[in-house]
C-alpha cells in the first residue's frame, strides 16, 4: 500500500505541476499562444479561459476531496486541446496534451 501512496502522490503532483505551467503558459497571452488559438478555431482571448480552467485543475487535482472534479475538467480541457489539434492537423502539437492527459490517467487510477 505505501508503493500505490507513493505513485499516486508523485503522479498527483506530476499533473497539477503540468497544469500549472500549462496554465502560467496560456496565461501569459503571448502572440504565438493567441495565434495559436486563432489557428484553431478560438477567439485569441480564449487563451485565458484555457489557463483558468488549467490552474482550476491544478488547485482541484491537489486537494483529496475535489480530486475527481480536477481529474474530470482537466481530462475536458485535454481532450478538447488534442480534437483541435487534430482538426487543424497540427500533429506536432499532440504530444503536450497527450502527456497531460496520460499523466491524469495515471493519477486518477491510482487515487484510492
Amino acid at each position: 500500500m505505501p508503493l500505490l501512496t507513493t505513485v499516486s502522490g508523485a503522479a498527483t503532483w506530476l499533473a497539477a505541476t503540468a497544469f500549472f505551467i500549462g496554465g502560467a503558459v496560456n496565461a501569459s497571452g503571448a502572440k504565438s499562444i493567441r495565434d495559436d488559438f486563432k489557428r484553431y478555431g478560438f477567439p485569441s482571448w480564449w487563451c485565458w479561459i484555457t489557463a483558468a480552467m488549467e490552474l482550476a485543475t491544478t488547485g482541484l487535482l491537489l486537494v483529496p476531496a475535489t480530486f475527481y472534479i480536477g481529474a474530470a475538467l482537466g481530462a475536458f480541457v485535454m481532450i478538447a486541446a488534442i480534437a483541435s489539434v487534430l482538426r487543424a492537423r497540427n500533429f506536432r502539437h499532440i504530444p503536450p496534451p497527450v502527456l497531460f492527459l496520460l499523466l491524469l490517467i495515471v493519477a486518477a487510477s491510482t487515487h484510492f
